[in-house]
């Protein structure tokens, strides 16, 4: 980049400098060609003065004569001098007698006066006087000259003196600055550090001397970084080969671990959303109990390592379902399969009751289908397994001790869903009405009377689910009509038995009143009957 002369230290020092000794030189030329001048007006004076006294002497003898020539003669002989322009002599009344050089003068002059005195024996007598005009603008003209032949000295020194001092401020300072400036340039574009190669032991040698220690100190630093900066790196290299093993090691153990845990428990622990402590709240769930009708039967006719393998597969096949449908996968007591809905992640009561159900059917159409592939392996009776859900409030959280724990849940509607799941036929899904109450709207079933549950002092309605309405390809049977007078919702899919002889007995009595000629004031008042009561 090109450099601005101004913004240089060659450049000021020029700015200032230069008009300062000019100025300076000139000043005092001029102050001492004054005081010259002023002499030379008084010398000029002084030898103007002692002419008009010696005049004005030899003029007396011809002004008492009257002898005019004479007088012309001297005073011309006075104005050849030309620093004198016009004498005048006037008489004894003051009257002017003569008059040799300029009549009107022009300019600075000088003008001197001398009486003209005679003796003729009684005493001096004044009997005239004799004047000079003289001019000072020879010697201003000649003190002009003077002070251009001083400007012109004046400018030589200045520039001698200039001279001299950017001689002497690149020598002492500029080549200095300029070697400093390199080496500031070389250590920013990074290509290293170089010492400035100065000796002086003046102020600016000093600060070259500091640089130059600072310098060194730097490298010194900047060798320690990169001495540091190295090993830091190798030491993060090989923490980081470290902690990717322990990662991969810690990976593989929770990755191991997560087949113990259901995926959603598995989860709220390593995100913490859910402490690993013991700890349990009251939820409303659905609980999904299975188990394999005749397991014994069919563990005493296949050898224990077919009957792992088995037994494994079926477990395989029904988690990946309860997984696939969003289930938290309780536990596995030999053949049975526990599982709930609603924790620790929930959609609601009835979209968790609506996937419990729908996880069943899954299961039981898939049993059929590995019902099909254990007879060709060679199982002459195939596993069959029996299920049963309940929606109701359960206790949930960590159950055990301090040192080991089980994420599991208690209470009567587990209880229940065990009691149906053994009440139920072989490939057959029993649900209470506390499910079947969320689900009749989307799930096909049919009522299948009441059970009895241990510490439950009331028979449990169970239905059997069918299958979905989709699945089954038919609408669900309901009625809906709205007039201004009349309304009418019908859902046969959810009456039980009770309820459709009821609404029979309801639509009877209607049918009869609007077809009657009967005052509308006075309807008939139909007996009540067992059907008409509900249960």
């Amino acid at each position: 980049m090109k450099k601005d002369r101004r913004q240089t230290i060659r450049g000021k020092f020029l700015r200032v400098t230069i008009p300062l000794i000019f100025l300076t030189v000139i000043g005092v030329f001029s102050a001492v060609e004054l005081m010259t001048y002023r002499d030379a007006l008084g010398q000029l004076k002084q030898t103007f003065e002692g002419m008009i006294v010696t005049q004005s002497a030899a003029l007396a003898t011809p002004m008492w004569n009257l002898d005019y020539d004479q007088i012309r003669l001297s005073l011309e002989a006075v104005t050849a001098n030309r620093e004198i322009v016009a004498t005048r002599i006037y008489g004894e009344n003051g009257k002017l007698m003569l008059v040799t050089g300029e009549d009107n003068i022009a300019g600075d002059h000088m003008l001197l006066q001398r009486e003209i005195m005679y003796d003729a024996g009684a005493g001096p007598k004044i009997i005239g006087k004799l004047e000079f005009v003289a001019t000072t603008g020879i010697v201003w003209e000649q003190t002009k000259l003077r002070l251009l032949v001083a400007a012109v000295i004046a400018l030589l020194a200045v520039a001698m003196e200039v001279a001299a001092a950017l001689f002497a401020l690149r020598r002492i300072i500029g080549t200095p600055l300029v070697r400093l400036l390199s080496s500031i340039n070389t250590a920013r574009s990074g290509l290293g550090r170089k010492h400035v190669e100065w000796d002086s032991h003046d102020e600016l040698g000093q600060v070259i001397s500091a640089f130059n220690e600072m310098q060194d100190r730097q490298e010194a630093y900047d060798q320690e970084l990169r001495e540091g900066r190295d090993t830091l790196e190798r030491r993060v290299a090989e923490r980081t080969a470290e902690l990717a093993e322990k990662s991969s090691a810690l990976e593989r153990l929770s990755n191991q671990l997560a087949k113990y845990l259901s995926p959603q428990v598995y989860e709220s622990i390593f995100h913490g959303k859910q402490e690993a402590k013991v700890a349990s709240s009251r939820k409303k769930l659905t609980v999904f109990f299975s188990d394999i009708a005749d397991f014994t039967e069919t563990a005493d006719r296949l050898e224990s390592e077919e009957l792992t393998q088995l037994l494994n597969h079926y477990l395989t096949e029904m988690s990946r379902i309860g997984l696939a449908h969003g289930a938290t996968i309780d536990k596995y007591v030999g053949d049975a399969i526990l599982i709930f809905f609603g924790d620790p992640e929930t959609r609601g009561a009835k979209e968790d009751a609506l996937a419990c159900v729908q996880m069943a059917i899954e299961m039981r159409d898939k049993m059929k289908e590995l019902q099909g592939l254990w007879r060709d392996s060679g199982i002459e009776k195939p596993l069959r397994c029996r299920m049963g859900i309940h929606t109701d409030y359960c206790t949930v959280g960590n159950f055990g001790s301090e040192d080991r724990m089980d994420y599991t849940i208690i209470g009567g509607g587990v209880n229940t869903a065990s009691r149906l799941e053994s009440s139920a036929s072989p490939g057959e899904i029993l649900i209470s009405y506390e499910t079947f109450a969320h689900v009749r709207d989307q799930v096909y079933c049919e009522e299948q009377g009441t059970i009895l549950v241990k510490g439950i002092a009331y028979p449990v309605a169970n239905y059997k689910v069918l299958d979905t309405f989709g699945n089954l390809g038919r609408q669900r049977r309901r009625l809906r009509e709205e007039l201004p007078n009349v309304k009418l919702d019908i859902d046969l899919e959810a009456m039980t038995s009770d309820d459709r002889d009821q609404a029979a007995e309801i639509l009877r009595r209607a049918l009869d009143m609007v077809s009657s000629d009967d005052d509308p004031a006075q309807p008939e008042q139909a007996p009540k009957t067992k059907s008409a009561r509900r249960r």
